[in-house]
């Protein structure tokens, strides 16, 4: 469902503006920080040095002021049951979604803690202090962006004339290029979806720069049957199943998006009738 400015949803619960769930403004999903895995002084010399350094999980604790409205203790503590089963433990990552300056967001992670006060219960209300860790610590946007599908690409024209000096008539392709934009600061995966029949898929990435990353899968993918590839897990599975990883086949680089407006290329080893679509979102740190 679609988020009112200021409202949050964890599974099937909506906090913010129009419900009993109060969002307090000290809540902050921006707040990072960078880990670093090796540091320390410098021997014999001025100040320390640094490792690799990585993006760390990002932890969002929210306080919540439950107000039904009314001296209403049963009502009151009915509504805490709800916000602690919308925090409660889950064994794969969940989207905490949020609509701040009219854009909405999704943080992937899993829910920590529902901590309720129970001192102002007697006039229906209760604060909760709850917590959520963004163990993926970007920020994407709720919408997920969808191009295809594009098809491989096809020839026309194209031909040499003799006179007396060769003149040549340039063909013209039809299909196998699109454009993928983000309206992020940070570079995303892709999630990528061929099916066949394609032998010897390629995609290409060509950035703002200029800067073009190809990656191949030397199998050829039968009609009826798809690669599921994911360029951030650099995996690659036939049909969708982990137990038919195709990693191996994978020659070249996993494209990443960039900021900005960049240029999707899909070819095969040869015309066939195969298809791409491409699936993202934006990315802020």
């Amino acid at each position: 469902m679609a988020l009112d400015e200021g409202q949050w949803q964890i599974r099937d619960l909506v906090l913010g503006p129009g419900t009993f769930y109060g969002v307090m403004d000290t809540t902050n999903p921006f707040n990072c920080q960078v880990r670093a895995d090796q540091g320390g002084d410098r021997a014999w010399a001025h100040g320390g040095w640094s490792g690799v350094e990585w993006q760390a999980e990002r932890v969002v604790p929210i306080t919540v002021l439950i107000d039904v409205g009314a001296e209403d203790v049963g009502a009151a503590i009915d509504a805490r049951h709800a916000l602690a089963a919308a925090f409660r433990a889950s064994h794969t990552d969940l989207p905490l979604t949020f609509k701040l300056g009219g854009r909405e967001y999704l943080l992937w992670g899993r829910p920590r803690m529902a901590e309720a006060g129970v001192d102002l219960l007697g006039l229906g209300r209760s604060y909760v202090r709850c917590a959520f860790v963004a163990l993926d610590p970007m920020i994407y946007s709720a919408q997920e962006h969808e191009v295809g599908p594009v098809g491989l690409p096809t020839w026309s024209g194209g031909l040499t004339v003799p006179f007396t000096v060769p003149f040549t008539v340039p063909a013209i392709q039809t299909g196998g290029i699109d454009e993928l934009s983000t309206a992020g600061t940070a570079e995303v995966g892709l999630r990528l979806r061929v099916d066949g029949p394609v032998p010897q898929p390629r995609i290409s990435i060509t950035d703002p720069d200029d800067v073009a990353s190809t990656l191949r899968v030397d199998i050829t993918v039968p009609s009826g049957q798809w690669l599921d590839i994911d360029t951030q897990a650099r995996t690659v599975l036939l049909n969708g199943d982990p137990a038919a990883s195709r990693r191996g086949q994978a020659v070249g680089d996993f494209p990443l998006l960039q900021p900005g407006v960049s240029t999707l290329r899909f070819a095969a080893a040869e015309e066939a009738a195969g298809t791409l679509r491409v699936r993202w979102r934006d990315g802020w740190w």
